[in-house]
């Protein structure tokens, strides 16, 4: 919005934005449209706080599958700096109650509004992986920041675990193209604030990793649920880039439908309404197809990558401009661009890397500047499988 606002981050969520906007009517009419399923949990809502909800993070859709589960409380919502970009969403998700934190980067004000909550026995909720699953699987690549916290609040820890919402919308389709299935969702796991207490640090994180743990693939070949759309595979290549058959890289092409196709060896990859992936006579899937692929990278397949690309900087908080083009090279542990200017990275120095698969990559480097490089997208998880094995 064009006016200064003074907002109260960390404040009880508006009664009129949370709770009668976004409580009752986006989130009912998101849920309609996606499949959500899931009701209050009564205990959850019985329960004292100060209180600290976290969740694996499939899809722009757990939000609300959160609010579903947690409906009858306003919750304060942790949520990356950059879903403020747009002005008018930045303005409602403020009044909200949700609070803007930056990436890759120790953030004061955030902590400050955070423990605001705490301090009034409200309930936070985090989603500590930061990025939505790849592959259906969770990820560990996190720090220790939420132990830490809740120590320190004196809070107690409710896990959730979100079903459906990443074979709903998966991250590596560019499109937003919904698969029509079931969202479901618990509290799998409550770390009472007398545990915390009696935990160390490092045996509370091991806790909360191993409680966050979740593969949605396995979820769904056990629970029957199907996800049903006209072009299943739309985007499955920005992932699976490597052929299995052929161990050729970036020949997998989506054909339209269901599948995509080896242009080298001519192998179809058929992909399920579970998750399952078939071809010949064998079965797997997304998460074991990126293990696959990051071990070929480990044994050496590819040590050196190259493309033409362009370069983005932030003009303000809200909007990128091109400022250059020319040759993106990674190897050796370091990212360089040459074009009408050089930049250089050291992977064990990024402060984090962002990537939209089928579109770009942006990079925080080791001062907190971002740039956007813009390459072709079924080459961007290979790139940022290479930099995290680098500094492993």
């Amino acid at each position: 919005m064009a006016k200064e606002y003074n907002y109260d981050i960390g404040c009880v969520p508006s009664t009129f934005w949370f709770g009668f906007v976004g409580s009752n009517i986006l989130v009912p009419i998101i849920a309609l449209l996606s499949g959500i399923k899931v009701k209050p949990d009564r205990e959850f809502l019985k329960a004292e706080g100060p209180i600290i909800v976290i969740a694996n993070h499939e899809s722009f859709l757990d939000p609300m599958v959160t609010s579903r589960l947690t409906h009858g409380r306003k919750v304060n919502f942790v949520c990356g700096e950059f879903l403020f970009r747009k002005h008018f969403w930045g303005h409602v998700f403020k009044l909200g109650g949700a609070i803007p934190k930056k990436q890759f980067a120790v953030d004061t004000s955030a902590v400050k509004a955070m423990m605001k909550v705490m301090k009034r026995n409200g309930v936070l909720v985090i989603y500590p992986e930061a990025t939505r699953h790849v592959d259906g699987h969770t990820t560990d690549r996190f720090d220790d920041g939420v132990a830490k916290f809740a120590k320190k609040a004196g809070a107690s820890i409710y896990v959730q675990h979100i079903h459906g919402a990443y074979l709903t919308i998966p991250r590596w389709c560019s499109r937003l193209r919904i698969r029509r299935g079931r969202i479901s969702s618990e509290f799998v796991r409550v770390i009472t604030r007398e545990e915390i207490s009696s935990m160390t640090v490092e045996e509370l994180d091991r806790e909360i990793k191993s409680s966050i743990d979740y593969d949605e693939n396995e979820w769904a070949r056990q629970s029957g649920i199907r996800f049903g759309s006209k072009k299943l595979a739309e985007g499955l290549n920005n992932i699976a880039y490597r052929c299995p058959c052929c161990d050729v890289s970036f020949a997998l092409k989506w054909d339209g439908n269901n599948s995509i196709i080896c242009d080298k060896c001519k192998t179809a990859y058929e992909y399920h309404p579970d998750g399952t992936i078939t071809y010949k006579d064998k079965a797997f899937d997304l998460h074991k197809w990126t293990e696959w692929e990051k071990k070929r990278i480990e044994e050496g397949s590819i040590t050196a990558f190259s493309s033409e690309c362009e370069v983005f900087r932030e003009k303000d908080q809200f909007t990128f401009e091109k400022v250059d083009e020319g040759t993106f090279l990674i190897s050796n542990g370091e990212i360089h661009f040459l074009g009408s200017e050089e930049i250089r990275y050291n992977t064990s120095r990024l402060r984090g890397m962002v990537c939209k698969y089928g579109s770009n990559i942006e990079i925080y480097d080791s001062k907190g500047g971002l740039t956007r490089f813009v390459l072709p997208g079924d080459k961007i998880f290979m790139i940022q499988q290479m930099s995290e094995l680098s500094h492993e």
